[in-house]
């Protein structure tokens, strides 16, 4: 398969998706590597349902010399990738049929780990959050991969994430708007998201704007692949790994020459680490009220039971009222009143399923004046008097 010194034309067959930024950059990689090789040319495939096996089958008596994929195509062209006797560049494409594939092939993919290892980074260095979560696209190794990396880049810094599961979308997670709306509420504020893609994460900002959660300032948000059709004009803009498409669409060209001029293909997959961060307003670093909030709702959960109003969380924070108000809403999406009101039902109810104390008792424990400011405020909680709620159901129970 030598063609050193050829004059005729080397034609590539090249499946590449430009429908999305990552598709658009490895293209571009490979434009660059044709600027330098005039007697390439490129027949360029786009779409999934154009990728067939019979096209894969057809291009050595059509006259082409090689195959990039970036993409898997329809059912069996992959394992028409695997028999073909043109070599194949694969580009973040994989499968068993094409592990076991004997011609000369090169194995390109995305340094999902680093990817992974930078969004931890990321937010790590911008502030301290209460949550840290990771929302899947799908269910394929990559995706998979990013998010193990996250995670347990965090863990090795002490902190905990969460990973959305969705069970009425399994494979695409981040298409359930309503699980992702009911997830990101259920995060301790502020919080830390990361997107496996950017299309992930435009819908990630969606659902955290029909939960009323504001972004910066209640939750940060981290995308991949700086597709700045998505997230440059997104509101607000979102910050997005970069990765090395470009090098990989490169690269790619390179190894197809080189194995066209008669090199051993490489025996092992080929990582391409990622670029930068490229930071934008869904990062901007936690305030630094984010601490003055979790000093309150400290004091909260120690004194909330005692006979405490607004005032006197003021006071142990050591500003005006009215900006911890303001801040304090920021976070929380409530009042510090309603706070110091969610502790004391939410003891109110400890007590009467855990104890026999009486509700008068049960008042003075969590340090409201009285039976009938529990029973007023408990039944316009839980739509039920103490006294029934203790007795009822536990499944009728809110």
């Amino acid at each position: 398969m030598k063609r050193t010194g050829q004059k005729k034309p080397v034609k590539i067959l090249a499946a590449v998706g430009i429908s999305n930024a990552s598709g658009r950059d490895i293209l571009s990689g490979i434009f660059k590597f044709l600027e330098e090789h005039a007697n390439w040319q490129l027949h360029l495939i786009q779409y999934h349902r154009e990728f067939t096996p019979e096209v894969v089958a057809s291009a050595p008596g059509k006259g082409f010399d090689g195959i990039i994929a970036t993409f898997p195509g329809v059912d069996g062209t992959t394992d028409a990738l695997a028999q073909s006797s043109l070599p194949v560049v694969l580009v973040n494409v994989g499968g068993p049929a094409l592990a076991k594939r004997r011609r000369p092939t090169a194995d390109i993919r995305n340094d999902n780990a680093t990817i992974g290892r930078i969004a931890a980074a990321t937010f790590l260095k911008n502030g301290t959050y209460a949550s840290f979560a990771y929302i899947p696209k799908s269910g394929e190794d990559w995706a998979a991969a990013r998010g193990a990396s996250f995670g347990e880049s965090l863990a090795k810094a002490g902190m905990k994430c969460v990973t959305f599961r969705s069970e009425s979308f399994p494979e695409t997670p981040c298409e359930d708007h309503d699980g992702l709306v009911a997830f990101l509420s259920s995060l301790p504020k502020p919080t830390a998201v990361y997107a496996a893609s950017d299309e992930c994460a435009i819908r990630v900002l969606a659902a955290a704007n029909a939960a009323g959660i504001s972004v910066p300032e209640q939750m940060a948000l981290l995308g991949t692949d700086n597709d700045e059709f998505l997230v440059r004009h997104s509101n607000p803009p979102i910050s997005s790994i970069l990765p090395g498409h470009m090098k990989m669409g490169l690269r790619a060209a390179r190894e197809m020459d080189a194995m066209l001029r008669g090199r051993p293909n490489p025996k092992e997959p080929i990582y391409i680490p990622p670029v930068s961060v490229m930071e934008r307003t869904s990062t901007k670093p936690a305030l630094p009220s984010a601490a003055l909030i979790r000093r309150a709702k400290a004091y909260i959960e120690a004194h909330g039971c005692e006979r405490i109003d607004v005032a006197d969380v003021v006071g142990h924070l050591g500003v005006s009222r009215r900006l911890a108000e303001l801040r304090f809403r920021q976070m929380e999406g409530k009042s510090i009143r309603r706070a110091i009101e969610d502790r004391r039902m939410a003891e109110a109810k400890r007590l009467l399923s855990k104890t026999r104390l009486s509700v008068t008792a049960i008042a003075d424990r969590i340090g409201l004046s009285g039976q009938n400011r529990l029973s007023h405020v408990f039944k316009s909680r839980f739509g039920l008097a103490p006294e029934i709620w203790r007795t009822a159901d536990p499944a009728s129970r809110q």
